[in-house]
């Protein structure tokens, strides 16, 4: 999830933990530590990462139950030294406080598309349940409101932390209707490709931004994987599917490429292939669904994508490409909610 919604949800663990006992400063210490495995994208810049890395590196172990387990009681201890003159809370308690309030990051970031490698250094597999989308305003603000409203409470007041569990519960409920209308979309795509004359089957079913009343489904036939859309607001349970070829062929010779291998296991083997010079190839991870909505083809319908380039020396380099400037965001947001109330788009 974003930084924003990273920090609420740590301030609120971290009021939930120990606000009883020492107020503002289990907000402070607690998004604090909400932000600490996000930190991870500065030591990919330390380290001079290149694309491959910053796919492999973020969320990775910084996101991890083990990371959790660890950083927890040595940040406890630490900020038990620094309030040493006023001990307000023991270690156990700033030790729980840092434990949730980072716990808590990786278990939000899992139910994004993205995916978390919750189980490093046992295994790498990322954990992407793509229930809610990684910015969304109607998870957030009613919590950040919560918590800024808890922060104006004195830490003796019995309101402070109802304010604060409503906040926590409101989230949570959130989440959870989220967790409910995958489930049901999937429902959908599964009966519609029942119909569908071609074999095709759901792989993927993931949000699209802001909501969690419009999804999208991936289907995968022998050539192809096809996306479709379905709104709770569709007046009927008919998906529209838009395929893209794979031309997997295009990475024949290239399998044992750690950069190309770990693309694939980003994308969970759901990825399509174009050619795009006759050195580089783009590779489209079709999980994160389709960024823009009036376009049938890879190039003009992912912004986001990685290239492969072949240096004159057989070596391949990577380029992650972010086109931002090649979407109208206006236009785009505007073809989200209307198709997101019901609206066909062709």
């Amino acid at each position: 999830m974003d930084s924003l919604t990273q920090i609420v949800l740590g301030a609120a663990v971290g009021e939930a933990a120990l606000g009883r006992k020492v107020g503002n400063k289990a907000l402070l210490w607690g998004a604090i530590a909400g932000t600490i495995p996000d930190l991870d994208v500065i030591y990919i810049k330390l380290i001079g990462g290149d694309a491959i890395d910053e796919i492999v590196l973020h969320r990775g172990f910084s996101h991890s139950i083990l990371f959790a387990f660890l950083m927890a009681p040595i940040l406890g201890w630490l900020v038990k030294w620094l309030y040493r003159k006023k001990p307000e809370a023991d270690l156990k308690g700033w030790t729980t406080l840092f434990f949730w309030s980072i716990f808590t990051h990786p278990l939000l970031d899992s139910l994004t598309t993205y995916g978390t490698q919750l189980f490093l250094p046992f295994s790498d597999y990322r954990v992407s349940i793509a229930s809610v989308f990684v910015v969304d305003l109607f998870y957030t603000l009613p919590f950040l409101l919560s918590v800024i409203g808890v922060s104006m409470l004195s830490r003796t007041n019995s309101k402070r932390r109802i304010l604060n569990y409503v906040g926590i519960g409101l989230s949570s409920f959130y989440l959870l209707v989220g967790l409910i209308n995958k489930y049901l979309a999937s429902q959908v795509f599964e009966q519609d490709l029942a119909k569908e004359p071609q074999k095709m089957e759901l792989v993927f079913t993931g949000v699209t931004p802001l909501n969690i009343v419009l999804w999208y489904g991936v289907a995968e036939s022998d050539d192809a994987f096809h996306v479709g859309y379905y709104s709770f607001f569709d007046e009927n349970k008919n998906v529209e599917w838009v395929a893209f070829e794979k031309h997997h062929e295009l990475l024949d010779g290239l399998e044992n490429e750690y950069g190309i291998e770990r693309l694939k296991w980003f994308s969970d083997q759901l990825y399509v292939v174009s050619q795009q010079g006759p050195d580089t190839l783009n590779l489209y991870t079709m999980k994160f669904g389709r960024t823009k909505f009036a376009s049938e083809n890879p190039e003009d319908s992912f912004a986001f994508y990685m290239r492969v380039i072949e240096n004159p020396d057989g070596t391949l380099r990577y380029e992650s490409v972010r086109d931002v400037e090649s979407i109208d965001m206006k236009k785009q947001l505007s073809l989200l909610f209307s198709r997101a109330l019901g609206k066909e788009l062709y």
